[in-house]
């Protein structure tokens, strides 16, 4: 299986050809060099509908790439809202921190995503 198309397809927001790869078999914990996920491409980039899809095929919603970050903290930084909530809704940690000492919260105050920041600490960040 193309884990690199299947993790570009994550990242552009190509819902059939990820269901498609999952269908297929593929590992939803697939990885980049950079010991990216397709979720954590995927809330990078704020497509719900896709973080959803892999987590309802068994990602690992609190993995963490060579960076130390996880979804949550790239969904938090970017400001996608619907992503942060449902990662927060599946238990997505909200204390993780990135190898500079950031976490998903001082990245959403940073870039002044105050719904973010609420939602962050509602949770326990």
């Amino acid at each position: 299986m193309d884990e690199a198309s299947f993790l570009e397809a994550a990242e552009s927001g190509d819902f059939d050809k990820i269901k498609s790869f999952l269908e297929d078999g593929m590992d939803p914990n697939a990885m980049d060099e950079h010991n990216r996920t397709a979720l954590i491409k995927a809330s990078k980039y704020g497509h719900t509908d896709i973080v959803e899809l892999l987590i309802k095929n068994g990602a690992d919603i609190n993995h963490r790439d060579n960076r130390g970050t996880n979804a949550l903290y790239w969904a938090s930084s970017k400001g996608h809202e619907e992503v942060v909530q449902l990662l927060i809704s599946h238990h997505g940690d909200v204390l993780v921190y990135d190898d500079r000492g950031w976490s998903a919260k001082d990245k959403a105050a940073y870039h002044r995503y105050s719904n973010i920041v609420t939602m962050l600490a509602e949770a326990g960040a």
